[in-house]
């Protein structure tokens, strides 16, 4: 079996809230760039915070027969899923300050394990970065309208231009994206 190194991994990705102050710390280097929504929620309410995500992202299974042929189906239309009675509980149960706000911290970092909302590509991270947030075609005016621009976050990794463009038509594929347009 092949063996895959993955020292340091995560040097070369740079990630900021999608705010206009946090373009200084963005390369003016070519690369891919995604951007997701981050799991940010009040620290003091944390518990209503994440079940209204819940609430309003994730929808019931429901399992269905038709022509003698079973098969699940995701039920858009159902009842809305909340967090389950345990999970209910330990959050709940995180009652101090000092341990909402690792909590908290925690999943804002953990926000990349979700599939990005978009995925692109530019000749300059930082440049494309300020469009993003300041031109109406850019991804807050068009997507990101409904939350505010800081519960967003932007990862971006610097990569050769001649591959760039290359790279983000295959993670497009990979990973589906819910506001791109294209597919491959």
């Amino acid at each position: 079996m092949e063996e895959t190194v993955h020292d340091n991994f995560f040097k070369n990705f740079t990630v900021v809230t999608a705010t206009i102050s946090a373009a200084d710390d963005l390369p003016e280097k070519s690369g891919i760039y995604a951007f997701y929504h981050a799991f940010d929620f009040l620290e003091n309410n944390l518990f209503d915070g994440v079940d209204n995500r819940l609430k309003s992202t994730v929808f019931k299974t429901k399992f269905s027969e038709k022509d003698n042929r079973s098969k699940f189906i995701v039920d858009t239309c159902g009842e809305s899923v909340g967090l389950s009675q345990k999970m209910g509980q330990f959050i709940q149960a995180v009652s101090q300050p000092k341990e909402r706000r690792i909590l908290k911290s925690l999943l804002i970092s953990c926000s990349i394990f979700q599939r990005p909302d978009y995925i692109g590509t530019a000749s300059n991270l930082r440049d494309r970065f300020i469009q993003h947030l300041d031109r109406d075609d850019g991804f807050l005016s068009r997507y990101g309208n409904s939350r505010a621009p800081d519960e967003f976050l932007f990862v971006c990794l610097p990569c050769p231009k001649n591959i760039s463009r290359e790279l983000e038509s295959l993670l497009i594929q990979l990973c589906q994206p819910k506001f791109n347009t294209q597919r491959s």
